[in-house]
């Protein structure tokens, strides 16, 4: 534990400044058996990324924004999203995603759901037992363990020279600060 928190406080040292933070992938002797890069799926054509923006101000919080991404028949990434302003459109929007989502896996049953850090699962979960809607869909994705959460994989694969290894942080890896 030490030799970790060693590490990962001189790669954020040696970061300070720099547009691109200092990182390292972990060699497979590094990490716990299944952990890490280990954590990660074989890759399907039919996977999926999945990210939930929410308002935490709207009484009893508003899912507003589901946006997902997945490469098309031609290859192309495609990115829908689905925009709810009350709570109507925001059962509209759990109730569409998992249908969708259900349609593509009668297609590619292998297929993952990769999304960062517990909020969209948390977020799923809560909105099918509030709405009771959806709920064995949703309850057979859980169990079948379609959902992929890359905060762990990175958390456990990667040594990053960020304070945290939050989404906004872990990104500057790959496309630079936010403006």
């Amino acid at each position: 534990v030490f030799a970790r928190l060693r590490e990962q406080a001189r790669l954020q040292r040696d970061s300070a400044g720099r547009e691109v933070a200092l990182h390292r992938v972990l060699g497979a002797e590094e990490v716990e058996a299944g952990r890490g890069l280990a954590m990660l799926p074989p890759a399907s054509p039919g996977d999926v990324c999945f990210d939930l923006e929410g308002d935490p101000l709207e009484v009893g919080g508003l899912e507003y924004l589901w946006g997902f991404t997945y490469r098309g028949e031609d290859g192309a990434l495609v990115y829908p999203a689905w925009w709810a302003h009350d709570r109507a459109e925001e059962r509209a929007a759990l109730e569409s995603f998992l249908d969708w989502l259900g349609e593509r896996r009668e297609k590619y049953p292998d297929l993952h759901v990769y999304h960062y850090a517990s909020y969209e699962t948390a977020v799923l979960k809560h909105l099918a037992g509030r709405e009771g809607t959806r709920e064995d869909a949703l309850d057979v994705l859980l169990r079948e363990q379609v959902f992929v959460d890359l905060y762990g994989v990175v958390r456990h694969g990667l040594r990053v020279g960020e304070p945290r290894y939050s989404l906004k942080n872990v990104e500057r890896l790959y496309r630079g600060a936010r403006a």
